[in-house]
């Protein structure tokens, strides 16, 4: 194993209460409606916000996302690493394992909220939805991050997630597939499709590639 990539919200940051009353803030203003933005945000599967907002304004969807964006970082939310994070992180790091964040989110809010957290100097590069023309469960987005990492043995990396579409953009990038229960909004979901690991906590993901490692040729 040579490095683990890592989705951000959900993943390493707890940061739902704040996307969802963001979420329900746009759908009121854009669609009149104040909906039950948790079941909106299950039913998108972790695609991204550009997407959802496709799918219900068809082509006025930018203002849904100015809406969304506006609202979510119009304050510092107190968001932080979900517990044992930043002990699995430097880890990995200890043991000669490279790190990068792929995420749906946009790459400045990603950056931003990773350097507020105090997580971003442990990673060799983060990739948001703006890098990439074809958005997770599409591989583009860990190509991409393997690209700057100077990488091009996908088993030789891992990628844990929330979401869905995180285990199959591992799938078809052809990584191995962690699935991050201890943050996801619908582990039935995640459970169904089917990760590698289905970690309960950090400690569980690190432990995870720990035996990959020991177990490569």
């Amino acid at each position: 194993m040579r490095a683990v990539f890592w989705d951000l919200d959900d993943t390493l940051l707890e940061t739902a209460p704040w996307r969802m009353e963001a979420l329900a803030h746009a759908h009121e203003r854009c669609l009149g409606t104040r909906a039950d933005a948790f079941a909106l945000w299950r039913e998108h599967n972790g695609h991204t916000l550009e997407s959802l907002a496709r799918g219900l304004l068809g082509d006025g969807w930018m203002r849904f996302v100015e809406a969304y964006r506006e609202r979510y970082y119009e304050r510092e939310a107190p968001i932080a690493p979900f517990p044992g994070v930043t002990e699995a992180l430097d880890a990995l790091r200890a043991g000669g394992l490279q790190l990068a964040v792929v995420t749906s989110k946009v790459s400045w809010g990603a950056t931003a909220e990773l350097a507020r957290t105090g997580l971003l100097d442990r990673f060799a590069a983060v990739v948001g939805a703006d890098d990439c023309e074809r958005h997770k469960p599409e591989p583009e987005p860990l190509f991409t991050a393997m690209e700057r990492l100077a990488l091009d043995e996908p088993r030789e990396i891992a990628y844990v997630g929330d979401s869905p579409a995180d285990v199959e953009a591992a799938r078809a990038a052809g990584c191995h597939a962690i699935g991050a229960a201890w943050g996801t909004l619908d582990a039935e979901r995640l459970r169904a499709a089917g990760p590698d690991l289905l970690a309960g906590r950090p400690a569980d993901a690190l432990a995870h590639v720990r035996a990959l490692a020991e177990a490569a040729p």
